[in-house]
């Protein structure tokens, strides 16, 4: 058997002067270097497990990295591997280069060694100035705990609920959907997360509902920021439609299909809303989906798209976003579907802080059946209703372009550094 190579040919890009082959300390030492002549500011670390890939959590993490990069408040990401472009922020990739380019799950055990050490290697080059910490899913304990050792402000992401409230709202959910959970929440995931929540200074905390589970679960209020994710336009240029018009309404839904947001009970409410029109369901499908509801899948107004290229082309198509989520923290797709002006049915936990009842959309109990049912004729039988919401949702969202809402973290970070913008 061939044995893997260690993780040593570590690759800055975007950033300047960083060459193949250096080791993680050569290149956290050209990382600081380049920054040290800068006397004032922040430097800001961040700690990315996960690629960057342009989608999910890494495209979030690198979306927000690129607009809160400027002068006086440099960036420097530690992550597995990257293909986005990040002009204004050093890109620091610890799995070497015959790694970047094969399937995540052949590399992944390999991009976990040396990745903290050389976050933290990266870190200890920033300490010449005002230095903070920005860590994503996954950090270790003992890397949270060496940053506190290092004197380091430690801002940490909650991009979904504590998972100790997302095991308690999934675990009721595949009760009542009579199956076995597929959460993979665990009560040592949970005593892990609680513990570093007592560890780190400050988090993040993109909707509401995030705030709720935080304090739910013993985080004090001082530690929460409140926050939000965004949207960019310029990924949904182009006019095309993946569906031509149709009689009827046509109501989407992006995301994975599965038990977490609630799309059995979409399926159900849509079958008995009676509706005439179509739902679109776009997303990877959970095989208990696809299992338990094979008889509303199979309806000829239901149709799923597990594979698309251009969701652009599926929100043009429609006339309403349908999300009835049971746990999330702010998903992108409601801010994209506000962007292409789409009224959002919605739950709390998918409405994040774009969506207002009665204004961008409607926001209802995901287990209120006759809410959800009255809700789809409503909007399927009132095209002026439809209009009214769909331009304040296209109005709201030019608030969360990820430009603006990196700007407001960037002041967040800023203010709790004890700087001036």
């Amino acid at each position: 058997m061939m044995a893997m190579p260690q993780a040593k040919e570590t690759v800055a890009r975007n950033g300047g002067s960083v060459e193949p082959g250096m080791s993680g300390e050569d290149i956290s030492r050209s990382v600081g270097d380049r920054r040290a002549g800068l006397s004032m500011g922040v430097s800001l670390g961040v700690l990315m497990p996960l690629p960057l890939n342009g989608k999910g959590v890494g495209y979030t993490c690198g979306s927000l990295a690129s607009g809160m990069a400027g002068q006086d408040f440099n960036v420097a990401i530690v992550t597995s591997r990257s293909r986005l472009q990040l002009p204004s922020v050093d890109v620091v990739e610890v799995l070497p280069a015959w790694a970047r380019y094969v399937p995540y799950r052949w590399v992944q055990a390999l991009a976990g060694h040396g990745m903290e050490e050389t976050f933290l290697a990266c870190i200890d080059r920033f300490r010449s100035r005002r230095s903070a910490a920005y860590l994503w899913p996954d950090a270790s304990v003992e890397t949270v705990r060496e940053l506190k050792r290092r004197g380091v402000t430690i801002f940490r992401e909650q991009f979904n609920c504590h998972t100790g409230t997302a095991k308690r709202i999934l675990d009721q959910a595949y009760e009542r959907f009579g199956t076995a959970p597929g959460h993979g929440i665990t009560g040592r995931t949970v005593d892990r997360e609680t513990r570093i929540a007592e560890m780190v200074d400050h988090i993040f905390c993109p909707g509401p509902a995030v705030e709720a589970s935080l304090l739910e679960n013993g985080v004090p209020s001082r530690k929460l920021l409140p926050a939000t994710y965004g949207w960019d336009p310029a990924r949904f240029s182009g006019a095309g439609k993946r569906f031509a018009a149709n009689e009827g309404i046509t109501a989407v839904f992006v995301g994975a299909i599965c038990v977490r947001k609630g799309a059995h009970l979409l399926l159900d409410y849509w079958a008995r809303s009676g509706v005439k029109g179509r739902l679109i369901l776009a997303g990877e499908m959970e095989p208990v989906i696809k299992e338990k509801c094979a008889d509303l899948l199979g309806r000829n107004d239901v149709t799923v798209l597990d594979y698309f290229s251009d969701i652009g082309s599926v929100y043009r198509a429609a006339d309403i976003f349908v999300f009835p989520s049971l746990e999330e923290g702010s998903p992108l797709v409601t801010y994209e579907a506000c962007g292409f002006g789409l009224p959002v049915v919605t739950t709390n936990m998918g409405a994040g802080r774009i969506v207002r009842h009665g204004h961008e959309g409607l926001v209802l109990d995901p287990y209120d059946a006759d809410g959800w049912i009255a809700a789809l004729r409503m909007l399927a039988q009132d095209a002026d209703y439809r209009r009214t919401m769909s331009r304040a949702a296209a109005e709201r969202a030019g608030e969360f372009v990820w430009d603006a809402v990196a700007r407001r973290r960037r002041q967040q970070m800023m203010d709790c550094l004890g700087h001036d913008c």
